[in-house]
């Protein structure tokens, strides 16, 4: 994000004054903005494919022994729910854009605490007409803006070509069938030999981000991880 952009949103915005989840005004300045009432859920204890969170005692959840998936391996920052929902909601539907710096910050600690091996950041892709009613695509934000921070070029690697409906109430079986052929690779996208960083703003099944991942790998990527601001605990 240019300068100009980041003076005029710290006007707006200004950090190190109001929790960013609470807006409860902070006492000193917090490199994220949280105030100690809004503890954010960390995800410690993942799986090791897709991320989620699982029962200390287990490395692999349920879904992942059983189902082959696209991507090499997910990671998210927090738990989904309470103060993590939160944010998430402010950014994609309550045009909290600002916002999209302070997770990114989250999702840079998380990428650098893997060992992954990436040479360029992209994002999950919204159909044009949800951009439009929009103006934005939150998982873009992010993945700029995390790009910025690994020092890492983004780039727009797919595109949305059917609308679906929305997949709140679907399990991954129904999210699966419903999304796939959802996606294609963008026109013009240098995607062949590359190893790519797919950002989202929530992984709720991997449905969406292994259908990203399959279209980007039958394109030529030769690997894609998947980093997301916060994810939903996998279900036993």
């Amino acid at each position: 994000m240019i300068k100009p952009v980041r003076i005029f949103r710290e006007f707006l915005y200004p950090s190190g004054i109001k929790c960013i989840v609470c807006d409860a005004e902070l006492s000193k300045d917090t490199r994220y903005g949280v105030c100690p009432n809004c503890k954010l859920p960390y995800n410690e204890n993942y799986c090791t494919v897709c991320g989620r969170a699982v029962p200390v005692q287990n490395i692999v959840c349920d879904t992942c022994k059983n189902v082959v998936s696209p991507f090499e391996s997910a990671r998210s920052s927090f738990i989904y729910g309470d103060a993590s929902a939160t944010l998430v909601h402010k950014l994609k539907y309550r045009n909290a854009r600002y916002l999209a710096s302070v997770m990114s910050e989250f999702m840079a600690d998380t990428y650098f605490s893997t060992e992954w091996s990436i040479d360029e950041v992209t994002c999950v892709p919204i159909h044009r007409n949800r951009f439009r009613q929009r103006g934005y695509n939150q998982s873009e934000l992010l993945a700029r803006e995390v790009a910025a921070r690994i020092k890492k070029n983004f780039a727009i690697t797919l595109e949305k070509t059917v609308k679906t409906k929305n997949m709140v109430k679907l399990n991954r079986n129904e999210r699966m069938e419903l999304i796939r052929g959802s996606f294609a690779a963008k026109s013009g996208a240098e995607i062949r030999g590359k190893k790519l960083l797919l950002v989202d703003d929530v992984l709720t099944t991997g449905a969406t981000a292994g259908e990203c991942a399959r279209v980007l790998c039958a394109n030529g990527a030769e690997s894609v991880c998947v980093l997301t601001f916060a994810s939903v605990a996998a279900k036993y």
